[in-house]
């Protein structure tokens, strides 16, 4: 780099060309795609199999509880401080040195609330015990919910705690009372969160006050119910708990690796040249295993987009359109809700990386309407009975007719 100030030093091209880097012969250069790819291709699988489990816990909902807005299942709907005590969290003052200088109890932000976990992570910072005096403190199984943020995107991420924490004042805790499942809880509001940021303030800064929050209305089923989705939920997060820390292993497996062999510390002897190349094909895009064999989904851009991230209400005609485009190109593939959901999800953060976008019961069942339309339109075909009110069906585009 040249440049006596550092953003504006630059890497000349004749710099650039004369720079030297590891350059083994082809057939390392093979062994070392081969390695990596796959163990890429484990990652892929391990992310895939996280979301298709979050998937499932979303699918269990519905099917044992219905939409929790629509509440087509007439479950009793009371206010939230009919399920607990609601408390909002504080900051012990800053200037008072003696509130942060001992590690007595973790204090949770709003980034330890991520969205996709069920419990908190652990906190950065620390109170001591004279700041924990000072402080709102909830038990194991408080559910934490982020209620203050600069974008309503951010709002109505929750997560639970299984231990005693501190928190601080932009989150609502619920202690659920006897006759809540806190799993339930979690799971409700998972699938409601579009629903909860419509209760935020419409300012600068995204406000939903403990009074406004505890006269958010929800479905409350009785306990037995709430228990046995809860028994579902602990053996699914118990498996994601292994398939996470897989992952973690194989990202810190594929780190090291990629390390050692672009520095030329890998030892290629005991990696197998794979199979020889179909002539004509290249040699390395040949040998690196595809992560997982799904098709890329192109959804257009489309105007529809930012009405729908503004306005829930306008969330219809962009499914609309983007169903349409899925399904031309389906080709013989049988018809995926989650596969569809994914790829509306990553294109709209794609078109727009500030907003977050997510499909919850309101789209699943805009979606489940579009379906069952198709069929009747003979556009998607059925390929086995099922129940007229049941989404769970394999369905596909009707094989093209070649005339003559």
């Amino acid at each position: 780099m040249q440049g006596a100030v550092a953003r504006r030093r630059s890497l000349t091209k004749t710099d650039f060309l004369n720079l030297e880097i590891p350059f083994p012969p082809l057939d390392d250069q093979i062994r070392i795609a081969h390695l990596l790819g796959k163990v890429e291709g484990l990652i892929a699988q391990r992310k895939q199999h996280l979301q298709q489990l979050d998937d499932l816990l979303k699918s269990v909902f519905l099917a044992m509880f219905g939409d929790p807005l629509r509440n087509e299942k007439g479950w009793d709907k009371p206010e939230l401080k009919a399920f607990g005590r609601i408390s909002t969290g504080n900051t012990p003052p800053r200037n008072e040195p003696a509130n942060y200088d001992g590690s007595f109890i973790e204090w949770i932000k709003t980034d330890n609330i991520t969205g996709d976990a069920a419990f908190v992570t652990p906190a950065t910072e620390y109170l001591s015990e004279v700041g924990a005096k000072r402080a709102r403190t909830v038990t194991n199984g408080a559910l934490l919910v982020a209620c203050i943020a600069g974008s309503v995107e951010s709002i109505g991420r929750a997560a639970l705690t299984d231990r005693t924490v501190s928190f601080n004042q932009q989150i609502n805790a619920i202690q659920p009372g006897k006759d809540v499942n806190s799993l339930y809880l979690y799971g409700l509001f998972k699938l409601s969160r579009a629903y909860i940021q419509s209760h935020a303030t419409k300012g600068m800064k995204k406000i939903l006050t403990k009074g406004d929050f505890e006269k958010i209305t929800m479905i409350k089923p009785p306990l037995e119910i709430q228990n046995q989705f809860a028994a579902i939920v602990e053996k699914v997060e118990a498996l994601k708990s292994r398939y996470q820390q897989s992952l973690t292993d194989l990202e810190a497996l594929d780190g090291a690796l990629s390390q050692q062999a672009f520095k030329g510390e890998l030892d290629l002897s005991r990696v197998a040249l794979p199979a020889a190349t179909i002539e004509g094909e290249s040699p390395v895009a040949a040998n690196v295993p595809a992560p997982i064999n799904v098709p890329v989904i192109d959804l257009p851009e489309t105007d529809l987009l930012l009405p729908a991230l503004q306005d829930r209400t306008q969330l219809e005609p962009l499914l609309r359109f983007w169903l349409e485009a899925y399904t031309e190109q389906l080709g013989d593939m049988a018809f995926s809700v989650d596969q569809f959901m994914r790829a509306a999800e990553a294109r709209a953060e794609e078109v727009f990386p500030d907003r977050e976008f997510e499909l919850g019961a309101d789209a699943f069942e805009l979606i489940k309407a579009w379906v069952f339309h198709a069929l009747r339109a003979g556009r998607l075909e059925q390929v086995y009975p099922c129940r007229d009110d049941d989404i769970r069906v394999a369905v596909r585009k009707p094989p093209a007719v070649v005339e003559g």
